[in-house]
């Protein structure tokens, strides 16, 4: 049984060298790249989407589909405590919205390096 779809936007990204993206990548289907509401900042060697300030804050990512109830609750497991998973809207490069879950950090991100771009994987990281 499949869930849901699932937003994600940093180490569990296409192509990132970590078990439980590979997992993702081989049990689910990619939708495509698309983009949420929100400000991304940089917590370590991982990332934290946070609650956007302005409209015009997004956060870049893959979509998935195909989520089954099991991965979800693996992936929980990963996300920890600093994160919890809520329902989105995400906006896909071709325009379509599709509502999916992602995971929201829940601490504070006050003293974090905000990532303007909105991209985990762009290069340029740099706070301003």
């Amino acid at each position: 049984m499949t869930h849901d779809k699932l937003f994600v936007y940093g180490t569990l990204r296409r192509g990132s060298n970590n078990y439980y993206a590979e997992l993702l990548a081989e049990t689910t289907r990619y939708v495509g790249q698309g983009a949420v509401a929100g400000r991304l900042y940089r917590v370590a060697h991982y990332p934290a989407l946070v609650k956007a300030q302005a409209e015009s804050e997004n956060v870049k990512g893959d979509l998935f589909e195909g989520i089954s109830a099991e991965l979800l609750a693996l992936l929980d497991d990963y996300e920890g405590d600093e994160y919890a998973r809520e329902m989105v809207d995400v906006v896909l490069e071709d325009g379509g919205a599709r509502q999916a879950y992602v995971y929201r950090y829940v601490l504070s991100a006050e003293s974090l390096e905000w990532i303007r771009s909105g991209d985990w994987n762009q290069p340029d990281r740099r706070q301003s």
